[in-house]
């Protein structure tokens, strides 16, 4: 997905702790998964850090650089956050909170509703991992070195991490005429 469908489909979620949700997963190219059970302390102007108990196969910690769009969103989440809950999030609070006290955002939940802001916005094919698979192929496409995609997505091998990056129509035809 293009820049244009991701801001599009993030505009049909439903609500903001969706909207944020989708944003974090957009701008780091995480796992809805790791999003959810994110907590303000793994939060900071440089960097989000996915601590290793929250990451697939728990077994690494990674940071991944915030960026400006991130940040100013995130900003705003926190002043919603005060005003729903009456006082500024602490340490341990999830950066998306659930239905139920101490709880978080429920995958499932966010699956609800990315499901019925696709089919708002006429996209098909929208997955849960659209927002990381978009994510990767974006720096890849960008010219960031794939060794630098593979250390901020976590994966641990160069195979798992090219079955995300797609290849366009465009780059097949660059690629065939560059054929000797």
């Amino acid at each position: 997905m293009g820049t244009d469908e991701l801001d599009l489909l993030i505009s049909k979620l439903p609500e903001q702790h969706h909207q944020i949700t989708a944003e974090v997963c957009r701008r780091t190219g995480c796992r809805i998964g790791e999003a959810t059970l994110l907590t303000w302390d793994m939060v900071s102007e440089s960097a989000v850090t996915f601590q290793r108990g929250i990451t697939k196969g728990k077994l690494a910690s990674r940071s991944v650089p915030v960026t400006p769009q991130l940040w100013e969103a995130l900003c705003s989440w926190r002043s919603t956050c005060v005003v729903r809950q009456g006082r500024e999030p602490v340490a341990g609070d999830y950066l998306v909170p659930g239905r139920f006290a101490g709880s978080c955002l429920s995958t499932c939940s966010f699956m609800d509703a990315l499901e019925r802001a696709a089919a708002e916005s006429g996209l098909e094919g929208v997955l849960s991992h659209s927002f990381r698979r978009s994510a990767l192929t974006s720096a890849h496409n960008a010219g960031v070195p794939l060794r630098v995609v593979m250390a901020l997505s976590g994966h641990k091998s160069m195979s798992a991490l090219q079955r995300y990056l797609e290849v366009t129509p465009a780059q097949r035809e660059a690629a065939a005429a560059a054929f000797a």
